[in-house]
């Protein structure tokens, strides 16, 4: 019987295109030896598949935590009748007994620090234990457990940091956030002999519970580093101090709840594993496998003749890719060469960032220069017909726009970020991010090479790609890891059942 494994993914497979989900469909389409099931956290219930799937993607289970008003009306776990009996069942006096007790300790942990990983994983398991049987909206909704976190959020705030007493608003937005994040642990997850989180964050939390009820192995990839995103993005989007600081402590529960549990973490880059022994991951903990590519595809194609020469710039539209600094370094890189093209190609995953984008380039009168060309389905070929392919990223794991780009014989510039220099190496040039002055003078330094000398790069870049970053690597390592996990397992049943026999004296 071949083995199941569940794929847990935030925000990204099956649902939307993008870097990590690329990752998922090669690991699903490519490993016909493994069954996998689907796990998707996503933002609504609405979202159409982006994918097609392959025959032994057995199930998919799509976890929606925004766009409804209650969980019950896109559940999978039970017939209607029976979610009408969880709520009948969710009394006040249930939740006052029951729930209270578990949640008042959760928010201690949360905002104290009290509880080891160990313990915080324990009353994860009982919380979810509870949603299985008690309605999860009149539960979160019950005013006794707004005021069991007013209690708390209020001594907390008010003893460590400020005498003002906290908004109604404050409270409001940090339990409405708490609601929609933990719908990620009030279904019951589905059984497979190993699981798989593409994220240290919420969807590798049903990894933790499956670890702990069943004893499944789990496995965890980190393609960036999702405490340090999670960062960034808190800090763009929420103003109160209060806010961003309780969920700043969430996230990094749900991070070091994931590091502590995994049997193994298999970060992307060795970049990665910095941050995850930083974190406290043991060295045995943690494996690196690197993303892959396939040369079939993404190989140098025959280059066409251009009036003007092109930067390409590869990736969704959003802060971390950095556009608006590969913006700024456009305009001082038009000063030197007037008729240079920037083509991004990628869709607008943050339309507001999409639309400060569109307005640095009027402001700088780049339109003759800079043209956003939205989707493409053949990336070899503008990998290949590009001068220069330029990525400006704040934060990364193991680009796959890199290897492809190496693979298909780029000249690359990027931003030293994440895994970038462990994939280039010393084949393309590297450049601080935030830095659109030094960004511009790396792609006018290449521009100015005679094309020979350019390409020189390219053909480096493809070597190295070949010999490290080939899809037909990464599923090996991936199949290899599979195997290790179970095998363990087995091992670890096989120790447990002699000691039992030799305890009641069978053996």
């Amino acid at each position: 019987m071949k083995p199941c494994v569940l794929l847990t993914t935030e925000g990204t497979y099956p649902f939307h295109k993008g870097g990590v989900s690329t990752w998922c469909h090669v690991l699903t389409q490519r490993m016909p030896e493994v069954d996998f099931k689907l796990f998707a956290l996503v933002a609504n219930p609405y979202l159409p598949l982006r994918y097609e799937l392959s025959s032994n993607v057995r199930q998919v289970v799509k976890v929606p935590l925004w766009g409804i008003e209650d969980p019950v009306e896109y559940s999978w776990r039970f017939p209607f009748s029976k979610a009408i009996e969880s709520k009948t069942k969710a009394t006040e006096r249930t939740i006052e007994k029951r729930f209270i007790p578990l949640f008042d300790r959760f928010v201690q942990a949360i905002l104290f620090g009290k509880s080891d990983m160990e313990a915080l994983g324990r009353l994860l398991l009982s919380i979810h234990e509870y949603f299985l049987r008690y309605d999860y909206h009149k539960t979160m909704k019950s005013p006794l457990v707004w005021s069991a976190f007013g209690r708390w959020a209020l001594a907390d705030w008010q003893q460590q940091y400020d005498p003002k007493r906290l908004t109604i608003a404050e409270l409001t937005e940090v339990m409405r956030l708490l609601y929609h994040f933990l719908i990620s642990i009030h279904l019951p997850v589905p059984e497979t002999d190993i699981t798989h989180s593409s994220a240290a964050a919420f969807c590798g939390l049903p990894c933790v519970i499956a670890k702990l009820q069943r004893g499944t192995p789990y496995l965890l990839t980190e393609h960036g580093i999702n405490i340090r995103e999670q960062y960034l993005n808190l800090n763009r989007s929420i103003d109160s101090p209060f806010v961003c600081l309780f969920m700043y402590r969430v996230m990094a529960a749900v991070v070091k709840l994931n590091y502590h549990f995994a049997d193994r973490v298999a970060p992307v880059c060795a970049y990665n594993s910095r941050w995850e022994k930083w974190w406290g991951v043991p060295d045995k903990k943690i494996k690196v496998i690197y993303n892959g590519a396939d040369p079939d595809k993404f190989h140098p194609t025959p280059s066409v003749e251009k009036e003007r020469p092109l930067v390409m710039n590869m990736g969704l539209i959003f802060p971390l890719k950095g556009q608006l600094d590969l913006i700024e370094a456009a305009a001082i890189v038009r000063d030197k060469i007037p008729n240079v093209e920037f083509r991004f190609y990628g869709k607008a995953s943050d339309e507001e960032y999409f639309a400060e984008c569109q307005q640095r380039v009027r402001d700088y009168k780049l339109e003759e220069n800079i043209n956003f060309a939205g989707f493409t389905n053949e990336p070899w070929r503008v990998y290949s017909e590009a001068d220069v392919v330029a990525m400006a990223s704040i934060s990364e794991g193991f680009p796959y726009a890199a290897i492809e780009a190496m693979l298909s014989g780029a000249t690359i510039v990027s931003t030293d970020v994440g895994g970038v220099s462990e994939a280039l190496g010393d084949t393309g040039l590297l450049v601080q991010a935030h830095r659109p002055q030094e960004l511009a003078q790396a792609i006018l330094k290449l521009l100015e090479l005679p094309k020979e000398k350019r390409e020189q790069y390219g053909r480096r870049a493809r070597d190295r790609a070949l010999a490290l970053f080939t899809e037909k690597r990464f599923l090996e390592e991936h199949l290899k890891t599979y195997g290790q996990l179970i095998e363990r397992l087995r091992t670890d049943e096989e120790t447990n059942e002699f000691a039992r026999e030799k305890v009641t004296g069978i053996a």
